[in-house]
């Protein structure tokens, strides 16, 4: 699968992926569809209009994920990695979109990037791959490798990093399905150097 998944800050739509992804206002509902508002075309005719996808279902997936007490929020490596494994950690039996697990890592998200992503919930359905990993109730685990290509160096206020993610799901019906790898550009902001870098951006390649 090729996809290009976009996550900005503020007026940007937050995601397309994860993957892990990669990347809800998490809390719309959707109306009955007698009630759908609709669109009109050239032609006259009227199709529905498009409605986000509603939020998953509470819980955490089946594998651990990095906990703000475990991450050193002073260093950009281990906070830019904490954020990608949780953002391509999906676990179909509570995830509705990987939407979903972008939103599970809201504690190291610099505010008007998580304001975004709670602003732009995805549209459209997440896609085949997502409704053959649904069939098996799967969720991921996630491999991260930090890649260490030409970048700006850190300044006090901002850093980067790039990390090589592979997501493989596991069914709990004991199916594997085919590892994605997805490459992931990661930019962290602060006010300051004694406070904790958040991510405020990713760009998703595969």
């Amino acid at each position: 699968m090729t996809r290009t998944l976009r996550r900005t800050t503020a007026a940007a739509a937050a995601l397309a992926a994860l993957t892990m992804a990669s990347c809800s206002s998490n809390h719309t509902t959707t109306k009955p569809a007698t009630a759908t508002p609709s669109t009109p075309t050239a032609s006259g005719t009227r199709v529905p209009s498009l409605k986000p996808i509603p939020p998953g279902h509470p819980g955490t997936p089946p594998v651990p994920l990095p906990a703000p007490s475990s991450v050193k929020g002073d260093d950009p490596e281990a906070v830019s990695q904490a954020v990608v494994t949780i953002q391509w950690t999906f676990d179909t039996s509570i995830d509705n979109s990987r939407h979903d697990a972008a939103l599970r890592s809201a504690p190291f998200l610099e505010p008007q990037y998580l304001t975004a992503l709670k602003a732009h919930p995805p549209m459209a359905a997440p896609g085949a791959e997502w409704a053959e990993w649904a069939r098996h109730r799967a969720y991921t685990k996630v491999e991260t490798r930090a890649l260490h290509d030409e970048r700006p160096e850190d300044s006090e206020t901002e850093a980067r990093r790039q990390w090589l993610v592979t997501t493989t799901p596991h069914g709990r019906d004991r199916w594997t399905g085919r590892p994605t790898t997805n490459t992931a550009f990661v930019t962290m902001t602060r006010e300051n150097a004694s406070s904790p870098w958040r991510v405020s951006g990713i760009t998703v390649s595969s």
